[in-house]
């Protein structure tokens, strides 16, 4: 038998990332993986992930959605974070947002496996963990095989952090997740904080 501790938020949210990127951290060491890849929609995030894991020897990714999404010919990773992420060793990804297209493809050609897949992994508060892994995979940044820590959040920040065996977006069927480092049980405030910001703009 073999036992690992698993961190449950009552509610997910930006407050719970220090906790997450340390939790992490420890993950990485106890279970000798070397790779940890990080959901950053601005780069705030991934800037303090670069912060903590410096000289620990942590290969850090840090994944931000493709140029025009959601807004076309607006990128919002903002180069600043970018330039401070990499100053401090990390290495930034802003590749196809093969998952995430799913959804808004089915809003003009209905819906497809790929966006039934999605929403699974929505439900399961999966779908940006598994995200990230197949756009490094699809990068070249890390390869199929390769164990390596994804973390996300809830619409900003990060709270669920999970072990997986990489794949590319080909093979995206074989990825599945094996320890949970961190989980929200719930998300609805961070997801009604989220509307009402959009309803707004």
């Amino acid at each position: 038998m073999i036992k690992y501790t698993t961190i449950y938020y009552p509610q997910g949210g930006a407050e719970q990332t220090e906790t997450t990127l340390k939790a992490s951290q420890e993950a990485a060491k106890e279970l000798d993986i070397n790779t940890i890849l990080v959901a950053s929609t601005s780069g705030k995030t991934g800037v303090k992930a670069a912060e903590l894991y410096k000289d620990t020897g942590i290969n850090l990714i840090v994944v931000g959605h493709q140029m025009g999404f959601p807004v076309p010919k607006v990128q919002q990773f903002k180069p600043e974070n970018w330039e401070r992420i990499e100053a401090l060793g990390g290495v930034v990804n802003l590749g196809t947002d093969v998952v995430t297209n799913s959804i808004r493809q089915r809003q003009r050609l209905g819906h497809s496996p790929m966006s039934i897949i999605t929403q699974t992994l929505i439900a399961m508060k999966l779908k940006v963990n598994v995200e990230i892994v197949v756009k490094a995979c699809d990068a070249g940044l890390i390869l199929p095989g390769d164990r390596v820590i994804s973390i996300a959040g809830s619409h900003k920040g990060a709270d669920t952090s999970v072990v997986f065996t990489a794949n590319d977006s080909p093979n995206i069927l074989d990825i599945r997740p094996e320890i949970f480092i961190c989980y929200p049980l719930s998300r609805e405030k961070a997801d009604a904080e989220y509307m009402v910001k959009r309803q707004v703009k």
